[in-house]
C-alpha cells in the first residue's frame, strides 16, 4: 500500500514531529509558518473524522537558550531544566496554533515506566480517550524533566511507536529532513535510491540507515528502523517522508517520495474505539 493510502485508510494516527523540524538551528525559536501548515493539516484529518494523536520533541531545544553551552551539548542536569522552560514555550504555541481553528491542545507528558507499567499504561489510555472526547488534540512528549540515560526512551520514534502500539493505531507518520529510508545515506551518497515499500526489517535494510546529521535531531534513520520494528509487529503500518516543507501530510497524500512500511498481518481485531481496545 501507498503511504498516501495509509494515510487516507487510517482511522487514528501518530504524527512524530522532530525537534529539527520544529526548531530553526540559528535562532532556537519555533518555526511558526511551518507549524501553523502541519496543524492545517492536522485540522483537515480530523474533519475527516480520524483521530490524531501528536507526539512532539522540541522542549530540550527551545529552552537550551537560557544556557551558555558554548556550542557543546547540554549536560544531562542541564537538558532536565531547559526541557522544563521549553515545554511551556512548546505547549503554547501547539495551544495558540490549534485554538485558531477551534481545538484545544492536550499535553501528555510519558516515560517509558508510564508505558511499561500495566497501571499507568491504563491511565494513559484512559486520558486519551477522554482528550478526544471533549474535543482536544493530545500532543505527547517525553517527560524529559525526569528522563535519564538509563530509564528514558533516548528518542522520540520509539517514543511514537511504543504510543501507536498501545492506542492500536492504523499508522504512524514520522516526519523526518530525508524523503524516507534510502539504499545508502544520502548525505554521504547523492546516488543513493529511495526505497518505497518495505514489509520486513531485514539485516539488509539495517544496513542502509544512518545516524541524524540535525543539530536538535536525538534519531536518525536507525531509532525510525527500531520504530518500525515495534509498528509493525503491532500491526501498525509506518511512514518516513520529508517533513521541511509546508504542509507535509498534505504532501505525502498528494504523492510526495516517502517509505511505507507494510506489516504483513494486522494482527489484531477491529478496533473502532479506544474502549474496544484497552492495552
Amino acid at each position: 500500500m501507498t503511504s498516501a493510502g495509509q494515510l487516507l485508510l487510517a482511522r487514528r494516527l501518530i504524527v512524530k514531529i522532530g525537534s529539527a523540524l520544529l526548531v530553526d538551528a540559528e535562532t532556537g525559536e519555533i518555526c511558526g509558518a511551518w507549524l501553523e501548515s502541519l496543524v492545517a493539516d492536522v485540522v483537515r484529518f480530523l474533519s475527516r473524522g480520524q483521530q490524531v494523536i501528536i507526539v512532539t520533541s522540541g522542549a530540550v531545544a527551545l529552552g537550551s537558550s537560557q544556557f551558555n553551552c558554548l556550542g557543546r551539548p547540554l549536560r544531562i542536569e542541564e537538558k532536565q531544566p531547559a526541557a522544563a522552560i521549553g515545554q511551556v514555550r512548546l505547549m503554547l504555541a501547539y495551544e495558540q496554533s490549534l485554538k485558531r481553528h477551534g481545538f484545544a491542545a492536550g499535553q501528555m507528558l510519558l516515560s517509558s515506566e508510564d508505558l511499561g507499567n500495566h497501571h499507568r499504561r491504563l491511565n494513559a489510555w484512559s486520558a486519551l480517550q477522554q482528550l478526544h472526547k471533549v474535543g482536544a488534540v493530545p500532543i505527547i512528549n517525553e517527560n524529559d524533566t525526569t528522563a535519564t540515560a538509563e530509564i528514558g526512551f533516548g528518542d522520540n520514534d520509539q517514543l511514537a511507536a511504543r504510543v501507536a502500539q498501545m492506542v492500536k493505531a492504523d499508522v504512524l507518520v514520522l516526519l523526518s529532513n530525508v524523503d524516507g529510508l534510502f539504499t545508502e545515506d544520502p548525505h554521504n551518497n547523492p546516488l543513493a535510491s529511495l526505497v518505497t515499500e518495505v514489509r520486513c526489517i531485514t539485516p539488509e535494510i539495517e544496513a542502509m540507515a544512518g545516524h541524524s546529521h540535525a543539530r536538535y535531531s536525538s534519531g536518525g534513520m536507525v531509532t525510525k528502523l527500531m520504530a518500525a520494528k515495534i509498528t509493525m509487529d503491532a500491526g501498525c503500518g509506518m511512514v518516513i517522508a520529508r517533513g521541511n516543507r509546508p504542509y507535509p501530510l498534505a504532501a505525502i497524500e498528494n504523492g510526495a517520495p516517502s517509505t511505507s512500511f507494510v506489516p504483513l498481518a494486522k494482527g489484531r481485531g477491529a478496533c473502532d474505539t479506544y474502549a474496544n481496545c484497552a492495552p
